[in-house]
């Protein structure tokens, strides 16, 4: 028989990418919020009103919350400065003789709170109340999913006649793939509406190329896997919602809407 191991006995390491060493040395006396969910679809079929049916959705994780830490240095407050870093976060169960045993692997993290505790002259360390972090990804560690290469989707300019693609120094590659994509179709034809997302210091010549395609650009196809569709776009409308202190846009939406020209492709 397996020793036990209990909840009451944890160490969490918070490393950068590409550090070797921890981003702080800090001991946290809590941890919770290691959770992950997913989101339900639910669908009543009209005739059966005894049941309902059950659709999954994609999987959420909560938010981890760290109370009463102590460190010998500020890295945790010049980490929630900077909203541009994600650090990954590895949370290990111990058993008596202080062996990991079992431990939770989070993916991109970043810090959503920082919260300092009563002040008191005695303590020499930098004491944290409660640091929060929200997390890209969660997994038991030896048990992480299989990920797959994401396919993502692309804009490619097209000929005057969209018959060929054309100018592929231009076309764009998303950073984020659409969470959805919204088809009208119509006696005039198709119509296809989505969202793109972008980050980071690029975001300005990213959007500019996006924005090429504007009321009179030339004709695009939009595909994304086996999904293509041709056409040109009626409307582009963008949204800068995050800045440096320059002045420089770090993130954007940007909402499309495509006239399409052509019949719809899934080959």
């Amino acid at each position: 028989m397996s020793d036990p191991f209990t909840a009451f006995n944890f160490r969490v390491e918070i490393m950068l990418p590409g550090a070797a060493e921890p981003l702080c040395e800090a001991a946290f006396a809590e941890c919770d919020g290691l959770e992950l969910r997913h989101e339900v679809l639910t669908v009543r079929e009209g005739g059966d009103a005894g049941s309902h049916r059950l659709f999954p959705g994609p999987v959420s994780f909560g938010e981890v919350t760290l109370r009463r830490g102590m460190t010998e240095s500020f890295d945790l407050w010049n980490w929630f400065a900077d909203p541009s870093v994600r650090a990954d976060a590895r949370v290990a169960m111990l058993g008596e003789d202080g062996a990991p045993r079992a431990a939770f692997l989070l993916r991109r993290c970043l810090p959503v709170r920082l919260r300092a505790p009563r002040l008191d002259a005695s303590e020499s360390a930098v004491a944290v109340e409660e640091l929060q972090i929200a997390c890209e990804g969660l997994a038991l560690e030896g048990a992480e999913p299989a990920r797959g290469r994401l396919q993502k989707a692309e804009l490619r300019e097209l000929d005057a006649k969209l018959r060929k693609e054309v100018n592929q120094d231009g076309w764009v590659v998303v950073q984020l793939n659409p969470r959805d994509l919204r088809l009208a179709h119509g006696e005039d034809g198709a119509r296809l509406a989505l969202e793109l997302w972008f980050e980071g210091e690029s975001v300005r010549e990213l959007a500019a190329r996006v924005a090429r395609f504007a009321p009179p650009g030339p004709p695009l196809r939009f595909a994304w896997g086996r999904f293509r569709f041709d056409g040109r776009l009626e409307a582009l409308e963008e949204t800068f919602d995050l800045f440096a202190a320059d002045g420089q846009p770090l993130r954007a939406r940007m909402a499309l809407a495509m006239r399409g020209e052509k019949p719809l492709q899934m080959s």
